[in-house]
């Protein structure tokens, strides 16, 4: 297809161009002449609506042009061109062909009727300059819906792909959801049955034991760790299943940093000394910043609870200039080695605060201390996330 608006604005030009033209050299009928001529190009705007019928009308207003003129300027016969041009372009074959064959016949009634000295030779060679015109905006249009039907194609193809993408997320987050909801749920089970099993150990003996209250404390902070995992997976899940796939959705699903607090309980219930009187209570961040931010907190601390059980943990997190600053000690075993811990080395967890870390254009460095026990230390720059 020719541009929308370009077309129009040059139909506009040559209508203006033609009546110029005419008024100021013609001598017969120039005014109908003028208006004859404009009529030609304006006509074909209408082209979205009946392009056959427009054509027609551009042909019969432009042929009647140069009958009535005889002589005509040179842009009136630069018109005829491109109007059998614009002609072969807007239509479909069929009507292209029927087009020609009117202008055909329109030209011949105008080159015999103005009775110049050589009729057939005039109307040869106008037929033949306006023929070559009309092939080119033939295999011009042709082109263009060419052109045109790739990209609906492409785009469809696009289209198909972005759904069978979706469709295996959606598959995935299934069967995720069906492994390890089942997983957590009898985690959630077993843990509230091992509960009752103990209180009742423990009226039966009769005796308040001090062991049993310990194991009662771990099994109530699994309970809540397993509960608070199956609520966020199946909330992160349902909007990996969701068709929008908003972002903004799934940042306001992401924890903050207003729920340090309630991470740090889950830590001392499963029996970490948790000290975060260095954590700035107020510090805001973007969201996605926010989401790093926590992520790290939290897997520094699951490291603890697994590799120092019992232990106490500093955690101190505050903005320091146009950085965030993340530390996290704990006093483990001395034994563990010194020294900071290469980037390559490590396990999943600590390689995910490295990435998560270097996402944001920021350093993570975890090492083990002479005095014992484990520290990462992070430095992220606090930028407007992109895009926002």
């Amino acid at each position: 297809m020719l541009s929308r608006w370009g077309l129009d604005v040059f139909l506009v030009l040559l209508a203006i161009g033609q009546m110029i033209a005419i008024l100021l050299s013609a001598e017969n009928l120039r005014v109908v002449g003028a208006i004859l001529a404009a009529a030609s190009a304006l006509v074909l705007i209408g082209r979205r609506i009946q392009p056959l019928l427009a054509s027609i009308v551009s042909l019969l207003a432009i042929n009647g042009c140069l009958l009535a003129l005889g002589d005509a300027p040179t842009l009136v016969f630069f018109s005829l061109l491109a109007t059998f041009a614009i002609v072969a372009a807007i239509n479909s074959t069929r009507d292209a062909v029927i087009a020609w064959l009117v202008g055909a016949a329109l030209i011949a009634a105008a080159v015999f009727l103005a009775g110049p000295a050589d009729q057939v030779g005039d109307f040869a060679l106008t037929l033949a300059l306006c023929t070559v015109m009309w092939i080119v905006g033939l295999l011009l249009s042709r082109r263009t819906r060419q052109a045109a039907l790739i990209a609906m194609k492409l785009e469809v193809t696009e289209l198909e792909r972005a759904r069978a993408v979706q469709d295996e997320r959606s598959r995935i987050a299934r069967e995720l959801h069906d492994v390890v909801s089942h997983g957590l749920t009898v985690v959630i089970v077993q843990t509230v049955a091992a509960r009752s099993a103990i209180e009742d150990l423990g009226r039966a003996s009769g005796v308040a034991s001090p062991v049993i209250a310990e194991v009662e404390r771990h099994m109530s902070a699994v309970e809540s760790s397993a509960r608070e995992a199956l609520g966020d997976m199946r909330r992160m899940l349902g909007l990996l299943q969701s068709d929008e796939g908003d972002p903004d959705a799934l940042m306001s699903a992401a924890p903050r940093l207003q729920e340090l607090p309630a991470l740090f309980d889950r830590a001392r219930a499963a029996g970490l000394m948790v000290d975060d009187s260095g954590v700035e209570a107020t510090l805001k961040l973007p969201h996605g910043l926010e989401l790093t931010v926590y992520r790290i907190v939290q897997e520094a601390l699951t490291n603890a609870i697994k590799h120092a059980p019992g232990s106490q943990v500093v955690v101190s997190l505050a903005r320091d200039g146009d950085d965030v600053r993340i530390a996290v000690s704990d006093r483990g075993s001395a034994s563990a080695g010194r020294g900071p811990i290469a980037a390559g080395s490590g396990g999943r967890g600590l390689l995910g605060m490295r990435e998560r870390a270097a996402a944001y254009g920021g350093t993570l460095i975890a090492e083990r201390p002479a005095s014992g026990g484990f520290t990462v230390h992070g430095t992220l720059p606090i930028q407007q996330e992109v895009g926002s």
